[in-house]
């Protein structure tokens, strides 16, 4: 077959596989490669077919399938790729949740989440495709029989023979011991019970074929290699990831009440299903280094920095409000109000000669001669000025690794940066850690990701507080009111040591709170009270809190918290404070 002849068959079939999902489903037409030079080019390297979520797109190896003997099986092939598109996983969000759910569950292996979530989401579209369509998925598996020998392979075929009620052996050869016969039966419970709630599925499954990995696992990445469609299914992803997951348990579907035949399983509406809704409500909530982790698997070409950057943005969306305002003066015009004598002596220009001729009596300078009285007013709808942000983040050995795991520095600081720049603010946005150890923006900026990259970068040495940065930004008096603030803990005091010049911190820090025309914040991980009995009663403590009562006297609004989870608390009342609508009459102190 031509070509020509061949893609217009493939073509009839893309219509034929759309109708078999809906009538009045609509994707563009894939992406047909002739041989295998294309499909390397257009990155289809192992399968013969494939999914790009992001541009919604199905990929098909035209010369791969010849050589599979499976040119015949094109309307199962496309139905299949279409239902990654619109079952599972359908769209990018649900595949990295999917991806996130199984790494759960595979402890050790959790590198091949991919290949599982690949194997899981074939189960379930084939086995729709083969009970409620014409399609038959099982042509395909006897053509693919000697892909590979691993036990996993084995137990997948088993899982279909099972499901389509086939004689054993259909589809494997391999000799299936009881145990496997266990988790076969196990694995169509699996694909039957969770068809809809397919993410508690997943975990299911992973945690049934964990032990097939651990013994197999290079066989059964041979195995299942030329069935990756969904292996780079993110290529070019470029949006949000996913950093919470519903809260589902790893359990063993042996262990499943849904799945096997478990004494007393939990009835509709009892206290046990209404407290695993709840837990299911509450979620999970990923780290930084899974994040990460997650993005990859779904083939997403990204640096851990890159992914922290992606992560906090995510992370603190939800929470943004406008920045503050400073109200200024607006513009008035003279509102006459009446007359008064004009005096001697003042300028004839002001004279009223209209209302001193209208008064009737003869015009004698300073007795009957008049002059307008006029007052000023403002107008009501008095523009806003936003406020820039200065923001200073403590990154020494004190604080954690924003790329690793959760930091409440980071997340507080990345929701005042998105808060002021969606306001209109420019942002300057300072890491600190050690006298060398100074990462910045380029001064003030607009732009998001610049502000992000900083902020989730680390150092984790020692703590001295780059006053360079200070001195040069508030050497003059800046001319947008900016909010100065600096997340951090007791290591703030290096603030007034000296700065490389010698100039003294206490006098940088004067200057700043004067120059910046806004407020200056401290919030800082103090574990007690300045005030408080432990330190009234500790001479050390007394000590170690002199220079920030010391701030509090320049002016500097010290907000104590205890732990850095706080600290995004604060973030959001301080922007609620600040930064709604209501709180635009505050003049940004």
């Amino acid at each position: 077959m031509s070509n020509q002849a061949s893609l217009a068959h493939w073509k009839k079939e893309w219509q034929s596989a759309l109708r078999l999902w809906s009538d009045h489903l609509q994707l563009q037409d894939p992406l047909w490669l002739f041989d295998f030079g294309e499909a390397k080019e257009a990155g289809l390297t192992e399968s013969f077919a494939a999914i790009r979520l992001t541009s919604q797109r199905v990929l098909v190896n035209l010369q791969e399938v010849a050589e599979r003997n499976l040119s015949d099986c094109s309307l199962e092939i496309l139905a299949h790729e279409i239902g990654h598109h619109v079952y599972a996983p359908a769209n990018m969000t649900q595949h990295l949740q999917l991806l996130a759910v199984i790494r759960q569950a595979l402890p050790s292996v959790e590198h091949l989440a991919p290949m599982v979530a690949n194997v899981y989401t074939d189960l379930l579209i084939n086995n729709h495709l083969q009970r409620n369509t014409r399609c038959r998925m099982d042509n395909v598996y006897q053509r693919l029989k000697a892909v590979g020998e691993s036990q996993f392979w084995a137990l997948y075929m088993r899982i279909y023979e099972r499901l389509w009620q086939l004689t054993p052996g259909a589809l494997t050869a391999a000799d299936i011991s009881a145990e496997m016969e266990g988790d076969a039966w196990l694995g169509s419970r699996i694909i039957k019970v969770y068809s809809k709630d397919w993410l508690t599925g997943a975990s299911r499954f992973a945690t049934l074929v964990l032990s097939y990995l651990i013994n197999g696992e290079k066989e059964a990445q041979d195995a299942f290699a030329a069935l990756s469609d969904t292996a780079e299914a993110g290529l070019g992803h470029s949006g949000a990831g996913v950093i919470q997951l519903p809260a589902i348990s790893v359990m063993h579907p042996s262990k499943d009440p849904n799945l096997a035949d478990l004494p007393h399983p939990p009835s509709p509406g009892s206290e046990s299903e209404d407290t695993d809704n709840k837990r299911r409500a509450a979620g999970q909530a990923l780290q930084p280094q899974d994040y990460y982790e997650v993005m990859r698997a779904a083939g997403v070409d990204l640096s851990p920095h890159d992914a922290a950057v992606g992560y906090y943005r995510d992370a603190v969306r939800a929470y943004i409000l406008p920045f503050p305002t400073q109200r200024l003066r607006g513009p008035s015009e003279p509102q006459r109000e009446g007359t008064e004598i004009w005096q001697v002596g003042e300028d004839l220009a002001e004279i009223d000669w209209f209302a001193t001729l209208l008064a009737g009596r003869e015009p004698i300078p300073g007795i009957t001669t008049h002059k307008a009285v006029y007052s000023q007013e403002e107008i009501e709808d008095s523009p806003h000025q936003v406020c820039d942000l200065d923001l200073y983040v403590d990154s020494s050995g004190s604080m954690p690794n924003p790329q690793q795991c959760i930091s409440y520095p980071a997340l507080a600081g990345a929701l005042l940066c998105l808060s002021a720049l969606r306001a209109g603010a420019s942002v300057q946005v300072t890491l600190w850690s050690g006298p060398h150890d100074c990462l910045t923006t380029d001064g003030f900026v607009r732009d998001e990701v610049s502000a992000l990259r900083v902020l989730t970068g680390f150092f984790g040495h020692g703590t001295s507080f780059p006053l360079k940065m200070l001195r040069t930004t508030y050497a003059r008096p800046r001319l947008t009111p900016t909010q100065v603030v600096v997340l951090s803990d007791d290591g703030i005091t290096s603030i007034f040591d000296n700065d490389e010049e010698g100039t003294p911190g206490a006098k940088i820090s004067a200057l700043t709170l004067s120059h910046c025309k806004g407020a200056g914040h401290w919030v800082l991980d103090l574990p007690y009270d300045l005030d408080g009995p432990e330190v009234q009663q500790s001479h050390w403590r007394k000590k170690a809190v002199e220079p920030i009562l010391f701030g509090q006297q320049q002016g500097w609004h010290v907000h104590r918290v205890s732990g850095l989870e706080p600290m995004l608390q604060f973030a959001r009342a301080f922007s609620t404070q600040y930064y709604h609508a209501d709180a635009n009459s505050q003049d940004g102190d």
